[in-house]
């Protein structure tokens, strides 16, 4: 496979992951509906009956928020910090031909540019990942929270 197709592929694929990423959100939404629902009633109850509240739910409701947005953003600097390695990567590799002293061949341009336009794929497609990676903790979270209430 060329060096374009195998780009046009990775965007592609890349893509797929956006629209997976699109359900997903709608997925997580209308379980947070269930769900926001289900504790404001546990809500409710507790702020009318106190000692009968289920301070397990409502103790929980901050905890598991807390873990969540902490995965998320986890996600999110582990596949920052895969970005910035491969950019350095990059930049060092072009360096070492600014410095080579010498001409660049035809060869040497062919390879340069295949080098920079998968360099440029990986970057773009792993942005366009990004957001899936943040997601998948907090949908995680909802829909889980989601099928447990709805069950009780």
């Amino acid at each position: 496979m060329t060096a374009a197709n195998n780009a046009w592929a990775e965007l592609m694929k890349a893509g797929f992951g956006m629209a997976s990423t699109g359900l997903q959100v709608s997925e997580m939404m209308v379980a947070s509906s269930s769900v926001i629902g289900a504790r404001m009633t546990i809500l409710g109850q507790a702020a009318r009956c106190p000692a009968e509240g289920d301070y397990a739910e409502i103790t929980g409701m901050v905890a598991e928020k807390v873990v969540a947005v902490s995965k998320a953003n986890q996600a999110l600097v582990d596949q920052w910090s895969v970005m910035l390695a491969d950019a350095s990567e990059q930049v060092h590799h072009l360096g070492q031909h600014a410095l080579r002293g010498r001409p660049l061949s035809v060869s040497d341009c062919s390879v340069l540019a295949e080098r920079c336009l998968a360099h440029g794929t990986r970057m773009v497609t792993r942005t366009m990942e990004a957001g899936g990676l943040a997601l998948a903790p907090v949908h995680q979270q909802a829909t889980a929270n989601a099928r447990r209430l709805s069950s009780t």
